[in-house]
């Protein structure tokens, strides 16, 4: 027996489907990753047509049915289509990227409200003029990272436990995150680590609106991010949507 339930959403792909109709992946509010079926989308007369680009924020009515792994919308509603992001290559490639993250590291049928609402924020951020958008991306994957599980750790070393601070150099290892100078003695180091990007990398993990940063130091820590991951998750290859920038 189908449930008739509406709940916010995020478009992550479409893919044509028989005459005139198409199959959405959606990441919900309510529901996390799910795929349905809008039938007739891609007919002329259609109102949903428009509503359905990638990353766009929706409303959506589905018929819920338990064990079907396609849902069928009923009713869907345009929220924001994010028109800053989709004029601007640079924003786009980035909006592109946390599409890329929800749709390869989230579970099917798990809700996670906060990583939808962290979400629907970092695209309204995104789709601010005056709004850098690589900073918005990297706090993006930060709290991402942390929202799926793995977080990484910077009060203590990721070996021995010892707390660290900003008052000293550090290493960074693509398995465990950040060691200590004491541990750096006998252990591989990925990277080093100066006091002045550990500093960055913690107010990126606060909610602080000064942050002085160089771009180059925001491209140092997506590419560690980038890395942790590749190193504890292999499912993830990296994101494609970022090669070209």
């Amino acid at each position: 027996m189908s449930e008739l339930i509406k709940t916010e959403a995020i478009v992550l792909r479409k893919l044509d489907f028989g005459d005139s109709s198409r199959i959405v992946h959606f990441f919900t509010y309510d529901y996390g990753k799910i795929s349905a079926i809008i039938k007739g989308a891609r007919s002329p007369k259609s109102r949903t047509g428009a509503a359905l680009d990638t990353f766009n924020y929706v409303q959506i009515v589905i018929y819920k049915k338990e064990n079907r792994d396609i849902q069928l919308v009923r009713e869907i509603d345009l929220l924001n289509h994010f028109t800053v992001v989709k004029d601007d290559l640079e924003r786009m490639q980035y909006a592109q990227a946390i599409v890329e993250l929800l749709s390869g590291l989230t579970a099917e049928n798990e809700a996670h409200t906060r990583l939808f609402t962290g979400t629907v924020k970092a695209l309204e951020l995104l789709n601010i003029q005056t709004a850098d958008p690589k900073y918005t991306f990297t706090k993006y994957f930060i709290f991402f990272i942390k929202e799926i599980g793995y977080a990484i750790h910077y009060e203590n070393c990721s070996v021995c436990g010892r707390i660290l601070t900003t008052e000293q150099d550090l290493a960074f290892n693509y398995d465990s995150g950040f060691v200590c100078q004491e541990c750096c003695q006998d252990r591989l180091v990925h990277t080093e680590i100066n006091k002045e990007l550990f500093k960055l990398y913690i107010c990126l993990n606060q909610r602080k609106n000064d942050v002085k940063y160089l771009s180059r130091d925001l491209d140092r820590i997506l590419q560690m991010m980038t890395k942790f991951l590749k190193y504890n998750l292999t499912e993830f290859k990296g994101l494609k949507s970022l090669e070209l920038i």
